[in-house]
C-alpha cells in the first residue's frame, strides 16, 4: 500500500512537472514570438518614419550647417567684411550697356530726377579684376564666365520689364566664409560671418546661373556641410529668417505670412513671418556689421514692429544656420516672442514692404493637430517650412510628415 502511494505521488509529481515544464516552454515561446514581432514592427515603423523623413527633407531641400543649442546667442555671432590688401571683397556683375540705357530712358520717361535712376557697378571679382577667371579656379565651373555672360541678359532684361520683384538694385552683402565655432566652459555654440560686398542684380544672376545648372544635374545642387564653401560665388545673399511668436485668444500663436506671387516665385505660398537679406545699411555707430540691425529692420518693413514694441519682447534668438538648395541661399532661423494679440496690437501697423511682399497673415494656435492641419493643407516655401520646424521643436512640438 506505500509502494502503491509512492508511485501514484511519483506518477502525479512527474505529470505535473511535465506540464509545468511543457507550460513554461510554451510560455517561453510565446514571449519570444511576441518580442520578436513587436522588434519586427518598430523597426518597420522605424524604417518608414526614417523614409518619411528623408523624403521631407529631400522635398524641402534644405542643409543643416549648425544648430544652437539651444540657440546662438548675440554676442557670440560675428559679421565682418573680409578684405584683400586691404580692400573690401566684392563681387559684381553689371547691366548689359544697351539695356542700361533702355532702362535710363524708360526713367526719364516715367520723370525720375537724376538722384532716383537705378544705378549699376561694373564687373568685379574677388580677386579685383573683371574676368571672373578666378570663381572658375574656386568653384572648378569652367564655363561660369560664359554662363555670366548669357545670364547677365537674360536677367538685365527682366529688369528692365520690372518682372519677378526686380525693382530696385539694392546694395547686399554675400557670404565668403563660415566658420563655426564654441566658447567658454559651457561651449556656447558661436559664428563668424565673412562678408563680400554685392548688390541685388548680380544676386539675382548667380541665381539663375544656379538654376539652370541644377536643371542641368551638375554637382552644385548636390553641394553638403562640408563643400558648400567651394561654391560661395554663389552665395550673394544672407537671410534672417524670423517666425513671430504672440499672445491670442486662444493663447500662443505662431503667426505665418502668405507671401505674394511676386516676390515667391510666381506662386504664392506660406512662409514664416519675416525673411530680411543683410543689407549694407546693417551697421552700428562704429560701422560694424551687426545681425541683429537687419532682424530688426526686416520686423520693421515687414510687420511695422518699431524699437517701442521691440523693446517688449520676452524672447528673440537666432536659431539654426542652414543652406536652402532650392534657391542656393544662406540663412538663418530665428523667433522673436511679444505678449501683445497679434489682430488687435501687431496686424493694424503700418509697414513699408507689407503690401508689397505679403498677400496676408495667419495666426495659428500652437496646438499640434491645428498645426499639423494646416500644414498638410496649404503649400509652403520649402525653407520657411524648415524654420517653421525648427522653431516648433524649441516649443517641444513636432510637425507631422505629410
Amino acid at each position: 500500500m506505500l509502494q502503491s502511494m509512492l508511485d501514484r505521488i511519483t506518477n502525479e509529481a512527474t505529470s505535473e512537472l511535465f506540464f509545468l515544464l511543457a507550460g513554461s516552454v510554451i510560455l517561453f515561446f510565446i514571449q519570444q514570438t511576441y518580442s520578436a514581432v513587436r522588434k519586427a514592427l518598430f523597426r518597420r515603423r522605424v524604417r518608414s518614419e526614417i523614409l518619411a523623413y528623408r523624403k521631407r527633407k529631400d522635398a524641402i531641400n534644405v542643409v543643416d550647417l549648425a544648430t544652437g543649442d539651444p540657440e546662438f546667442e548675440k554676442r557670440n555671432i560675428f559679421a565682418r567684411e573680409v578684405s584683400r590688401f586691404g580692400s573690401q571683397r566684392c563681387l559684381y556683375i553689371n547691366m548689359p550697356k544697351n539695356l542700361r540705357e533702355k532702362l535710363r530712358a524708360k526713367e526719364k520717361a516715367l520723370g525720375y530726377m537724376d538722384s532716383q535712376f537705378t544705378e549699376f557697378h561694373g564687373d568685379a571679382s574677388f580677386d579685383g579684376g573683371k574676368t571672373y577667371e578666378d570663381l572658375v579656379e574656386i568653384t572648378g565651373i569652367e564655363e561660369l564666365p560664359e554662363l555670366i555672360e548669357k545670364h547677365r541678359t537674360m536677367v538685365g532684361q527682366r529688369f528692365l520689364e520690372a518682372a519677378d520683384g526686380m525693382m530696385f538694385n539694392g546694395e547686399k552683402y554675400g557670404v565668403f566664409n563660415l566658420r563655426f565655432t564654441r566658447f567658454g566652459e559651457e561651449e556656447n555654440p558661436g559664428v563668424e560671418i565673412d562678408l563680400f560686398k554685392t548688390d541685388y542684380f548680380t544676386h539675382r544672376v548667380f541665381r539663375s546661373i544656379y538654376h539652370e545648372l541644377k536643371e542641368r544635374g551638375h554637382e552644385i545642387a548636390s553641394a553638403n556641410s562640408d563643400t558648400f564653401l567651394k561654391y560661395r560665388p554663389f552665395f550673394t545673399s544672407f537671410g534672417v529668417n524670423c517666425l513671430l511668436v504672440c499672445d491670442g485668444g486662444n493663447g500662443k500663436e505662431m503667426v505665418l505670412s502668405k507671401r505674394s506671387a511676386r516676390v515667391a516665385g510666381g506662386k504664392s505660398r506660406y512662409h514664416i513671418t519675416m525673411n530680411e537679406g543683410l543689407s549694407r545699411t546693417d551697421k552700428d555707430p562704429f560701422g560694424r556689421v551687426d545681425i541683429e540691425l537687419c532682424f530688426k529692420r526686416g520686423l520693421l518693413e515687414e510687420l511695422g514692429i518699431g524699437e517701442n514694441i521691440y523693446q517688449l519682447a520676452v524672447n528673440s534668438a537666432f536659431y539654426d544656420f542652414f543652406l536652402e538648395k532650392n534657391n542656393f541661399e544662406i540663412g538663418v532661423s530665428s523667433v522673436f516672442e511679444l505678449e501683445l494679440d497679434f489682430e488687435k496690437d501687431i496686424a493694424p501697423l503700418i509697414a513699408r514692404d507689407k503690401q508689397l511682399e505679403v498677400d496676408s497673415f495667419v495666426a495659428l494656435p500652437m496646438r499640434p493637430k491645428v498645426i499639423n492641419r494646416f500644414v498638410k493643407e496649404h503649400d509652403f516655401v520649402p525653407h520657411g517650412l524648415y524654420v517653421f520646424e525648427r522653431v516648433l521643436l524649441r516649443k517641444g512640438l513636432q510637425v507631422a510628415p505629410k
